[in-house]
């Protein structure tokens, strides 16, 4: 079951995070997201843990505990909301217009009322 943890102080180290995990182990994964301009977590992390039953336990123990000074959000991670992955023309051989985009042809039009054409120096 993956956990999203919101509500992290900044401060707060992973191994500390990891700590309070501890009694529900396995954790399969650990991800706590960077900030790209400053290399500092995030106020997030996503923790999976190995079943349902783990997660859940992990949800009741957790939620609104404090840690680090800030009281824990802990809840079941949902999918992005409005996420779907681009497919590329090249990833479908039997069908090449599936994922393609529609090309938009925005030339302007000429006196004789043709697309003007460009040509390539």
């Amino acid at each position: 079951m993956k956990l999203f943890v919101g509500n992290l102080s900044y401060d707060l180290s992973d191994g500390e995070l990891r700590a309070a995990f501890a009694e529900f182990e396995p954790v399969l994964e650990f991800h706590r997201p960077q900030d790209r301009e400053t290399g500092k977590p995030r106020g997030f992390a996503f923790v999976t843990l190995a079943d349902e039953e783990r997660g859940a336990a992990a949800i009741a123990a957790l939620n609104n505990k404090m840690l680090g000074g800030r009281e824990l959000k802990v809840n079941e991670a949902e999918d992005r909301r409005g996420f779907t992955p681009v497919r590329s023309h090249r990833q479908d051989n039997d069908d090449p217009t599936v994922g393609a985009l529609p090309r938009i042809d925005n030339r302007p039009v000429g006196k004789d009322g043709q697309k003007v054409r460009y040509k390539s120096i």
